[in-house]
């Protein structure tokens, strides 16, 4: 589903790079690494590819999100570690789910986290919906 989905909308973009599907003791891992369990949405997602090398990243590059961000950023952006960011826009504000205080992901959100402001608002309720408005330039 997610394959297709990106290919017929990335026809033209030279830069998208489906990547083999992660296994899913590597999935596992990264939930470790992150400390939340990852949506079945995000989930069957890597299963089917692991990142496109334009808007999704892999599950190593999801681990590296997250501790850059706990590293250098959870000073000043106390939130950040309450995320699960899996896409980004390449100028530096995330995608993901959002994880409240008592460890439970918002399942039925996309959000954006604009690095410049600390701010976050919804973009999509699920991840085709994303994938769709990203790649129509709507996000």
């Amino acid at each position: 589903m997610y394959r297709e989905l990106i290919l017929s909308l990335s026809e033209k973009i030279s830069f998208v790079k489906i990547q083999p599907p992660a296994s899913e003791r590597e999935i596992a891992r990264a939930e470790k690494a992150l400390g939340h369990r990852f949506p079945q949405a995000l989930k069957d997602l890597l299963g089917e590819l692991n990142g496109d090398r334009w808007l999704l990243k892999s599950v190593e590059d999801i681990c590296e999100t997250a501790q850059c961000h706990r590293e250098y950023l959870l000073e000043s952006c106390p939130k950040i570690d309450r995320n699960i960011f899996f896409a980004d826009n390449g100028c530096g504000d995330c995608y993901g789910y959002r994880v409240a205080d008592d460890g439970t992901v918002d399942e039925n959100a996309i959000w954006m986290w604009e690095h410049e402001t600390d701010s976050y608002h919804v973009v999509a309720h699920n991840i085709p919906e994303l994938i769709r408005r990203y790649y129509h330039d709507e996000i």
